[in-house]
């Protein structure tokens, strides 16, 4: 096996190229390594043997999954293996289920067609923090250098009984109906019409299955498998990769318009392993997580009557904290990555948690981001203000706007820009486009706050050679000046 790369665990995992550097034998190794690291960290106290393994749609991830388990069986653990394509929150509610000590997910999440990954997620659920991908990073490479793994044939594996497959999916979805207002969603069955996708990933035919016992009437698009996710884009709940989707919205609803049906149509999308979520308001355009997130909770407080302060990325809208003022919160800002969310989720700390790229997820719910869910609870929404989207989401910019927010992702020398980046901030003008400076953060990134409210960012992508650059101001006018100023700035 090559030396040529090192393994890293980034925000969600390892990932890498399939049969680049993401190759059976790394697979073993990183499985392996996670084995090592959970030896020592119980030191043969374990309160389980239980590992959850769970793979997406992806090429080739049931039998990278099945490697995996191989090595966790030689290792003396047991298996619970997914008997199907599993969605990551999913993966996560079993681990709580089962009170296992960790999961291993086979998933690239909404990265390319020729990515794959292993993520690894603890006993509360949520994604491993860095304390433990530090060492998993330092354990796999060691191993690298000097390969070792245990392994065993996976039917030898499920002929001992350290090895047993399960439906996942049922669980999770009587779970979810429990904690849904299905009364409320019931009642508008007759006005709406939901086009939904999974983007041929793992969500496929959930949330159609329960909006369906109450009535709706539905329709599902790109629903099949596709580990190519029809080729062109990846399999990412995006508004380019949800136009089609916009279009056949924008025709439906043109036929209530003639008096042909008296349901509105809307877009609900999960991204490949369905924790990321897209939604579509009723003229088939996308609504950006970042006013879904702060409807949400505006939600939670006024209409579910969960109170209680919420956290977000450093990457996402100031929205919801003018939200959380509004009803004498406040909110914690986090790191980029769900790991930090998901902890704060798992102790109780938040009510709602969410990051400006489509990931989300509440309390008493799953410390994973969940764009089943998320998808879920906004028909809820829409249930109990009896308002299309569009409505909501200007009454929601009359009260705490006027906001744009925007991210781009620029390709980039990552080394170049690692070996610059530090110098071109410190040397960064106290005013930039008319706008003084008023405070940087290096928390995540590198962020620019002006002293008119708007505040930009510039971080790596953790598995791509981009750099992203998010921003925020009062007009989308402004916003591209800023953008567009920084990128000629860093670049």
């Amino acid at each position: 096996m090559s030396n040529s790369f090192e393994i890293e665990f980034g925000t969600s995992g390892y990932r890498g190229k399939i049969a680049d550097d993401f190759t059976y034998e790394s697979v073993k190794l990183v499985s392996q390594a996670v084995c090592d690291f959970l030896n020592e960290k119980y030191r043969g106290s374990f309160p389980s043997k239980q590992i959850v393994i769970g793979y997406d749609t992806r090429f080739l991830s049931e039998e990278f999954a099945k490697i995996s388990a191989c090595v966790f069986c030689a290792n003396g653990f047991n298996v619970i293996f997914a008997d199907t394509f599993t969605p990551t929150p999913v993966i996560a509610i079993k681990i709580l289920k089962e009170k296992a000590l960790g999961a291993i997910n086979i998933t690239a999440s909404h990265n390319p067609y020729n990515y794959n990954g292993i993520k690894f997620s603890p006993d509360w659920g949520g994604p491993a923090l860095p304390e433990d991908t530090e060492i998993l990073t330092k354990k796999s490479n060691e191993l690298l250098k000097n390969p070792r793994y245990n392994f065993m044939d996976f039917n030898e594996a499920k002929k001992s009984g350290l090895l047993k497959e399960e439906d996942f999916i049922g669980y999770y979805t009587e779970l979810v109906k429990s904690k849904l207002n299905l009364k409320l969603i019931k009642e508008n069955a007759g006005n709406l019409y939901p086009f939904i996708t999974s983007l041929h990933g793992t969500s496929k035919g959930i949330i159609g299955k329960i909006i369906g016992e109450e009535g709706y009437e539905f329709k599902e698009i790109y629903e099949g498998r596709d580990a190519f996710f029809a080729p062109g884009f990846a399999p990412d709940p995006s508004a380019k990769n949800l136009k089609d989707m916009g279009n056949m919205i924008k025709e439906y609803n043109k036929g209530k318009d003639e008096g042909k049906s008296k349901k509105i149509a809307i877009g609900l999308a999960a991204d490949g392993d369905a924790d990321r979520y897209g939604v579509l308001d009723e003229d088939g355009e996308f609504v950006e997580p970042n006013i879904i997130f702060p409807l949400l909770y505006n939600y939670y407080i006024e209409g579910k009557g969960i109170k209680g302060d919420a956290a977000r990325s450093v990457a996402t809208t100031a929205l919801v904290d003018r939200v959380a003022k509004h009803f004498g919160f406040k909110v914690i800002e986090t790191p980029v990555g769900f790991k930090y969310l998901g902890k704060l989720i798992s102790e109780e700390k938040v009510v709602i948690a969410g990051e400006e790229s489509s990931g989300l997820t509440v309390i008493g719910h799953t410390p994973d981001k969940d764009g089943i869910y998320t998808c879920l609870l906004v028909l809820e929404m829409l249930a109990y203000y009896k308002k299309p989207l569009k409505v909501l989401v200007k009454g929601l910019l009359e009260k705490f706007g006027p906001i744009f927010t925007k991210r781009i992702n620029v390709p980039v020398n990552k080394e170049k820009f690692k070996a610059e980046i530090d110098e071109k901030m410190e040397k960064f003008p106290n005013v930039f486009k008319g706008r003084k400076v008023t405070g940087k953060n290096v928390t995540d990134g590198y962020k620019v706050f002006f002293d008119d409210d708007s505040w930009l960012l510039a971080r790596l992508s953790g598995t791509e050679d981009l750099m992203r650059i998010y921003g925020e101001a009062d007009t989308e006018q402004n916003l591209d000046v800023l953008i567009s100023a920084f990128q000629e700035y860093l670049i």
